[in-house]
């Protein structure tokens, strides 16, 4: 229940107040109609038996009925309503209709001005039964007489279990119709939500800086927060990096007057470039790939662009052929410009520098990756040396020009962001170094 999503657990809420609610509803209605529908037979019975009664006489201490009655049900042979007189448990008549009984039943009087009402009263088959017993005069003296009532429940069965199956089908069309205004309206109700969620991974993975849409007032405050970690988390970074800008100025200065200091020497000055050089490797190292997962996403192929025209011009007297391979998709890199400036101008630079004629650079986009693979046709790099190049702040100097403190900067960025680095064969006889990166894609 806890790793329940809000949708599901508010849909489950509201199917179990639906499922709930249905059979409770259904129950309520048939409940009422069955009763209503009893008390409506009661009085019907309670009616003919009073017109039973008005029609019956006692003559010369016998009893006596007309022919014909005045309800005709009674009058015609399995109509399903039939009546019996008994006077001292003796039955002195029943109605035409039950002329095809060959069986009478055996009824329990009421007492004198009582009446009964069975609404399951059983022989062969189950019956409504009024009875009721009044006195009439018999040659001076009062007897009781009792009258009743039976009625066929097929009728009535045959209507209850109508209205109990149209009751059902309308309950079940009600519980379809209010499902799907449930849905509905629950998809409004988090429409919102999930809007504001899509705008939030699209500031994660950096296609958006801040959130800027409209919400409802209970959202408004939780937008307002997020903006303002965005800002926060982006001056954070602004200030961290101009802290360490900072201090790489206030420490290359120093470095430069020791540097040039002509009473320094000659075996300082070597430990002293290599501690600028360390300076600024480190300072790059802790700027790269900072804690922050809002970072704008950088376009590859117009950052190849640039550093291979750059390259053209700083390698001209090679002549080299490089050529840029993409496919239809753009490839990006989540990360710091400058950062991929420096990764790409390493590599890109260090495989112009092995290469006899060509080098090749292209980015391919898959589904949870991109990958940026520079080849050249040069000497390559040994196996045995290509290990070396993946171990943090290990120096690798393979070509006669050395890229060592290049690639490893290099290293140290793709770990930074937690890429990876892997070194292969060239199909153009040199090195390919590939450069993967996963992607952040918004929903």
């Amino acid at each position: 229940m806890r790793n329940l999503s809000l949708r599901l657990r508010s849909f489950a809420a509201a199917l179990l107040v639906l499922v709930v609610f249905i059979p409770l509803a259904a129950l309520t209605l048939e409940s009422a109609f069955t009763s209503s529908l009893s008390q409506s037979m009661l009085q019907q019975l309670r009616v003919q038996n009073l017109t039973l009664i008005s029609e019956f006489e006692m003559s010369e201490d016998q009893p006596s009925m007309p022919e014909q009655l005045f309800n005709d049900q009674l009058n015609i042979p399995g109509s399903g309503l039939y009546a019996f007189i008994k006077i001292n448990d003796r039955l002195v008549w029943r109605s035409l209709s039950s002329l095809n009984w060959h069986v009478m039943p055996e009824f329990t009087p009421p007492q004198i001005g009582k009446e009964r009402f069975d609404e399951n009263y059983l022989l062969l088959e189950p019956y409504f039964l009024f009875a009721y017993t009044a006195e009439f005069d018999s040659g001076g003296k009062f007897v009781p007489v009792s009258f009743y009532i039976l009625q066929d429940k097929s009728a009535y069965n045959t209507e209850e279990q109508g209205f109990i199956n149209t009751l059902w089908r309308w309950l079940s069309l009600i519980a379809l119709v209010l499902l799907a205004l449930m849905i509905v309206s629950l998809n409004a109700a988090l429409w919102p939500i999930n809007r504001l969620i899509k705008q939030i991974k699209q500031a994660e993975s950096g296609h958006i800086q801040h959130i800027s849409q409209t919400y409802p007032p209970e959202l408004e405050k939780l937008k307002r927060s997020i903006n303002h970690l965005l800002a926060a988390e982006q001056q954070q970074r602004s200030r961290y990096k101009n802290s360490l800008s900072d201090l790489a100025h206030s420490l290359k200065t120093p470095l430069a007057v020791l540097s040039g200091n002509s009473a320094l020497p000659e075996d300082a000055k070597e430990p002293i470039n290599q501690i600028d050089v360390q300076i600024q490797r480190q300072l790059k190292r802790a700027v790269a790939g900072t804690a922050t997962a809002w970072e704008q996403a950088v376009e590859i192929t117009p950052v190849l662009t640039k550093l291979i025209n750059a390259m053209h011009k700083v390698h001209a007297q090679k002549q080299l052929q490089i050529e840029l391979q993409t496919n239809e998709n753009k490839g990006y890199f989540y990360g710091d410009s400058t950062d991929l400036m420096e990764l790409l101008g390493n590599v890109l630079d260090n495989a112009c520098k092995a290469a006899k004629d060509n080098v090749r650079a292209s980015v391919q986009t898959q589904q949870n990756f991109v990958q940026i693979d520079i080849e050249d046709d040069g000497p390559g790099i040994p196996k045995e040396k290509r290990q070396l190049l993946l171990t943090r702040g290990i120096r690798l100097d393979s070509y006669q020009e050395g890229q060592g403190i290049g690639m490893a900067v290099v290293a140290d960025l793709v770990d930074a962001y937690q890429g990876t680095l892997i070194v292969e064969d060239s199909e153009l006889g040199g090195a390919r170094i590939s450069l993967r990166f996963s992607i952040k894609r918004p929903d």
